[in-house]
């Protein structure tokens, strides 16, 4: 009766106490149509609950939807049954349950249809094996992605790689200003946003691995940028191409104009996605070079707070890291700097 008397487009408002009441009686539900019905209220449900940080009834939620489905259901009805255990993995990790995390996640890599879902969870899984100091198996599960999309790089690209790719740039950029580029096209192509997403993710992840990677794994964004258009990756790119043009390729000015575009496509043009890793990225480690380490702590602080609200704990985590060294350059009390890593902790 509360779905029939339910608005559809209601029934997101009202979706706790349709489950909740439904799911009671979810034992006694013989049609497949109305178990497939109540499996998508319930990752309505769990999308909403993990909106909130709600995770663990987010998980309960899942976990209802996920026994009304059937393993016919990769065939039948593939869609639902993946949302439902992609999200489920999502929950999984941010309530630091691994090794569950990394089961699902290893089953969704052999199921995973679709380009944009092998994509969704490589990434998921070089958050994992990221968050578990397990650097070689993350960036080995985002090269396999790649390799996949005809790019095989190496774990360790030589410096004449690194160089083919800067310099591939600069005559991309031609006769062009760095600040016109916030005006480039959006890119369009779904397995390259795909493609930019996976390395938007690895790039911090490589930075602890292996330089020349991190550095190949940049200019490549940065070329996908202006060869196909704009994308939510792209700040990010802009950003942490300027973190590297001073000490690995000796071009601080031009690295601190490419900066300052990623801040200004989040800021004016609204590319949010990758806000958090823009925001500390830039004002960490490219602010500085022109301004005092202590203009860069509140923008440190807002990719924080970005990163804790959607569950990124990989960000929040570097956030962490550059508050305290931030505070320890500009002369902070100890005290006051103990009291926030105790905080952290």
């Amino acid at each position: 009766m509360l779905v029939a008397h339910t608005a559809p487009e209601k029934r997101e408002e009202r979706i706790f106490e349709i489950v909740n009441q439904l799911n009671r009686g979810s034992h006694l539900i013989i049609s497949a149509d109305e178990r497939r019905g109540l499996a998508e209220l319930n990752l309505i449900a769990g999308r909403r609950a993990k909106a909130s940080s709600a995770y663990v009834s987010a998980l309960f939620y899942l976990n209802a939807g996920r026994a009304l489905l059937t393993d016919e259901c990769w065939s039948q009805d593939y869609n639902l049954i993946f949302d439902v255990e992609y999200l489920t993995a999502q929950c999984e990790l941010l309530t630091a349950q691994m090794a569950v995390a990394e089961d699902r996640l290893s089953m969704l890599a052999q199921r995973a249809r679709s380009p944009h879902h092998i994509a969704a969870t490589a990434r998921l899984q070089l958050m994992l094996y990221t968050t578990l100091d397990r650097i070689n198996r993350a960036v080995e599960v985002c090269l396999d992605f790649l390799r996949r999309r005809g790019t095989d790089w190496s774990l360790h690209p030589t410096r004449d790689e690194v160089m083919q790719e800067y310099d591939r740039i600069w005559l991309q950029l031609g006769t062009r200003q760095i600040e016109e580029l916030i005006d480039l096209p959006l890119m369009t192509d779904p397995d390259l946003l795909d493609v930019l997403d996976v390395l938007a993710d690895l790039v911090m992840t490589a930075l602890f691995y292996d330089e020349a990677l991190s550095s190949l794994i940049i200019c490549r964004m940065v070329n996908l940028s202006l060869e196909y258009g704009n994308s939510d990756g792209s700040p990010f790119a802009y950003v942490v191409l300027a973190i590297f043009a001073g000490p690995r390729f000796s071009n601080y000015q031009a690295g601190f104009r490419f900066g300052q575009l990623g801040y200004d496509l989040v800021e004016k043009r609204g590319l949010k996605r990758f806000q958090a890793q823009t925001y500390y990225a830039f004002g960490y480690s490219a602010l500085p070079w022109m301004k005092h380490v202590r203009d860069g702590c509140d923008l440190v602080r807002r990719g924080f707070d970005t990163a804790n609200k959607i569950g990124d704990i990989t960000s929040a985590g570097i956030c962490c890291d550059f508050i305290i060294r931030n505070m320890l350059a500009v002369g902070d009390h100890l005290a006051d700097v103990q009291r926030e890593v105790e905080e952290w902790h």
